[in-house]
Formats: structure tokens, sequence, C-alpha cells
């Protein structure tokens, strides 16, 4: 059930108390919220509350009820308004009904039903006008979507086909509210949403998304009188016009201007916004050639990071291979995750941003780079190392591809460095005993060698039969089992990442017959090293 919020106004103690005991307010749906003495008092009442109801005397100390309701219908023009007056008053209801006041009760025959009646046809009326008032913002709403979608279809036409007759597209433009006129100056700048991802689950999905923004856009830009264009819900265009002249640097305002919109979207939204700012345009096909950079726009974006606001530039990217760099990166990022401290994991993804800025490569490849080295750590580091889910692969793929800027893709290898770490760590201090960890490193450090059990018993002063069984309790392997899993691991790692032969990797090994690492590479993984070769390809 709604409920109206009511105020009651008289100097009288007794009709106060009458009015509050006598009349159903609740069954009425109305909530009484203040009884006031006077005028001023209910003056502030009204400024505090917003009643929908204002039952007042006429005659009452500091401010008169005429003088009350005119000074409330100000700030609230929809406040229902009843008068109280005594039968000298009386000449006051002219000036009432200019305040246009249609209830005046006269108090001396005032009684319940009456004004139950009263109140009762007010809450209808309220009723009746908040349901207009709602149809008329759905009406408004779907206006404005239509005319939202109308606008969107024409950037996106603009951008796909041929300016033949550049004079209806331009009447196509107008009929959408959209106005190229000559002799005015356009910058056309482009708003790109930053952390798209939290901003889309944080508003319900795309469509509720973009709703939103293009209506907080089109608010606050509407007092410049400039135009918003959705290219997307990724994607918003401004269209600035304005009339050139050689006293006001144009650039300089709409910088400012932006500014502001970035700020206010800021403060209260939450939402972080990046723009790219236009060469001037002067026609039709300045504007569809500007669209058509859009590539050019999204890189600029993406080298810019969060919050940035420049000037269109176009960015000649790197021709270089960035894949030359992987096992380097690799490397780094695994001796980052084995390290002990964050910030070696901080450090090793700064080197690489400062690679990745200073090169410009396509943006593409870059996520694609990493989307590599990300998949090739989970699988060395993951729990279930040899089984890696696709639906797994793909929820990292789809964040990776989320990210619009090279500075919050940093931010979440950075997060993913940091989690592998803390995995590696939590496993590494499960009780692994002091001489057990030294052997495996020893193992991990001499691959490249034969490594006898009994040896390295000997080098820890251990006897190989306890050596033996201590080391299988703790790593759940035999000795031998252990070698031989850690050197075919890196033999699949030779394998994925390098062009030696079959015969040489395995000299790498420490064995001495290719034929022998074969078949101990075919028990381990399945296949042969050559049909894991070229299945990896």
């Amino acid at each position: 059930m709604r409920k109206y919020k009511a105020i009651i106004a008289d100097d009288q103690m007794p009709v106060l108390q009458y009015l509050q005991a006598k009349i159903a307010w609740h069954e009425l749906g109305i909530e009484l919220l203040s009884l006031c003495s006077d005028g001023e008092e209910a003056w502030e009442a009204c400024r505090s509350i917003q009643p929908h109801i204002l039952i007042t005397d006429i005659g009452m100390p500091l401010m008169s009820g005429l003088e009350l309701i005119e000074k409330a219908r100000a700030s609230n023009p929809e406040l229902k308004a009843v008068i109280l007056s005594c039968h000298e008053e009386f000449h006051y209801a002219q000036r009432a009904v200019k305040l246009n006041v249609k209830d005046y009760i006269l108090k001396e025959s005032m009684n319940e039903q009456q004004l139950h009646d009263i109140l009762q046809r007010l809450v209808q009326e309220l009723h009746q006008e908040q349901d207009m008032q709602a149809k008329h913002m759905k009406l408004q709403h779907m206006v404005s979507e239509g005319l939202s979608t109308l606008r969107t279809s024409y950037i996106r036409a603009l951008v796909e086909h041929p300016l033949w007759d550049e004079e209806e597209w331009l009447q196509r433009a107008h009929n959408i509210g959209i106005d190229v006129q000559a002799g005015k100056q356009y910058e056309l700048v482009t708003c790109l949403l930053d952390g798209y991802e939290e901003l889309e689950v944080r508003f319900g999905g795309a469509r509720q998304l973009q709703y939103v923004i293009e209506n907080a856009l089109q608010e606050l830009i509407s007092q410049y009188g400039y135009i918003v264009l959705a290219l997307n819900e990724h994607t918003y265009y401004v269209l600035c016009g304005y009339t050139p002249s050689l006293k006001v640097n144009r650039w300089d305002v709409i910088v400012d201007q932006m500014k502001d919109v970035q700020a206010a979207l800021r403060q209260h939204m939450k939402i972080n916004t990046s723009y790219v700012i236009s060469e001037p345009l002067y026609r039709l096909i300045d504007l569809k050639k500007q669209l058509h950079r859009l590539s050019d726009t999204q890189l600029q974006h993406f080298y810019g990071g969060v919050g940035s606001l420049q000037k269109f530039n176009v960015i000649q990217t790197s021709s270089l291979e960035l894949f030359a760099h992987y096992s380097e990166a690799v490397d780094d990022c695994m001796r980052a995750i084995q390290g002990s401290e964050a910030v070696s994991i901080e450090h090793v993804v700064d080197k690489w941003r400062m690679h990745l800025a200073q090169q410009k490569y396509p943006i593409d490849r870059i996520r694609s780079w990493i989307m590599k080295i990300v998949t090739e750590l989970e699988m060395k580091y993951s729990a279930m190392q040899h089984f890696l889910a696709n639906s797994y692969v793909e929820s990292v793929q789809k964040r990776i591809y989320s990210i619009h800027t090279l500075e919050e893709l940093c931010s979440w290898l950075v997060q993913f460095l940091d989690l592998k770490m803390r995995g590696f760590h939590q496993h590494s201090d499960l009780s692994v005993r002091k001489e057990i960890a030294e052997a495996k490193r020893y193992i991990t450090n001499h691959l490249h060698e034969k490594i006898s059990m009994d040896e390295m018993a000997r080098s820890l002063n251990f006897n190989s039969t306890h050596f033996s069984r201590v080391f299988k309790k703790e790593t759940g392997e035999t000795f031998v089992e252990y070698v031989t899993r850690e050197k075919m691991e890196k033999a699949k790692e030779l394998l994925d990442r390098t062009a030696e032969s079959i015969e040489r990797i395995a000299q790498q090994l420490g064995y001495d017959n290719s034929s022998y690492f074969n078949k101990c590479f075919r028990v381990y993984a399945g296949l042969s090293a050559n049909e894991y070769r070229k299945r990896f390809n």
C-alpha cells in the first residue's frame, strides 16, 4: 500500500489533538508526521519532510497559513493543501482560491466524516497523479531508448556504408537530433569505460549498463549543448559543436568540461572513464573518418591507462616479434612465484610492462602472449598438473580479453602470480624436511646429469634405505619416480619451447641413449617425444 506524508499546522492544541485522534490516518494510507503550533515551525517541517498533504489554520503566529501554503508550494508544486478557518476569516477564501486550494473547512462545522472524505479524495488524486507520472516516465524512457537505438544504428551505418549523398545523410542525422551545421566546428570525444567487467556485473548486464552510462553522460553534458552517441556498451561518443573563435581555445575548454564529467561519474557513480579528443571536424565526412579510427583510439586508451584524457594520436605499433621474449618472461614469472616476497612479482611484472609500453605491440598480440604465459604457469603450478579444463582456459581468456588497458592487465597478472606463489609455498611448506628439500633442489639443478640415489644419500649423511623411505614419505614418490618425473617435465618444456632434436634433448637430460629416453617419455606421457611435439604444434 502506498503511503503519503501529512503535516497539520494550527495554533490551537485541542484542534491538533482532535485531528490526530479522530482521523483514521493509517487506513487512509497517510502518515501524520508533524503537528505544528505556528507557521514558522510548519514551514521548517515542510522543508525537511516534503509532505504530500498540508492541513493548516489561517491565523497563526509568525506566519499565516496562506503564506505557509504559498512558500511550501514554491518548493513542492504538487502539495495538496486543506485550509481550516473560523467565520471571521472567511474573507480569506478568495486568496485561497488563487492559491488553488480547493478544500476550505470551517472549524465550527468540521466533523470526522467531512475530513475523512476530503482526505480520501486527496489520496485518490495522489494515486492518479503518481500513476500518470509513472506512465509519463515510462513513455519518456521508451522514447529516449528508441532515439538512442536510432542514433546507434546511424553511427554504425555511417561507419559501414559509403557516403554517396552527404545531404541525405545530414537529413537523416537531423531527424534524430544530430545537427552538423555549416560554419561550425566539431570535436568527437571518445569515452571509454575502465573496469568494464566489474561495471557490467554491478549494473546487471551490458544493456542496463549502456542505458545508465548514456543517460548519465547526456545529463552531464546537456549544459554544453553536446550530444551523446553510444556505439556499444563499451564505447560512447560526445559530439561537441561550437562556433570557432580566436579568443577561445576550444581544446582547453573541452578538456576542462570532460574533466568535470569524468570527476562527476567517479564521485557519484563510482565509474572510471577515459577520453580521447579528436582534431576539429568540419563536415560529415570528417566525422566518418574519425569514427573509422576506433581501433587507433582503443590502442591509445590501452597504453594511456585508467582515467587518461588524451588528444587523438595515431600510435605506430611494433613489428618486432613479442614471442621471442616468451621463454624469458616465463622464467622470470617462475622465479617470482618460487620467491618469498610479493614485491618480486611486482618487479617482474613492472619490467615487462615497461617493455610492452616502450615497444607498443598490438593489443591482441599482448593478450595472446600473456594468455600463453598464464596457461603454462597454471599447468605447472596447478594441483592438477596433467589436466587443465577447457572451461578454466576459456574463463581466463575471457577475463584477459575483457581488459582494455595495459595498466589493468598488469594488475590482473600481479594478482594471478601472487595466487600461484601462495599456492606454491603452501604446498612446499607441508612438512618437507630440510634434507628432502635440499635433495629436490639438487635434482632440479642437475637434471642434465645422471643422478644416483646412493650418492645423494651419502651427500646428505643418510643411509640409502632410510633416505629412500623418508623421501617416499615426504614426496609420495620413490626417488627414481621423482627424478624421472622432473626430467620428463623438463623434456616437455624443451619440446614445447625449443626446436632442439630429440637426441639433443635426451643428452641435455643425462640420457646416453635416445631410445631409452623415448621409452621413458612414452611411459610417462602416453606418447613418444615426436608425437608430443607434433601434437603441441
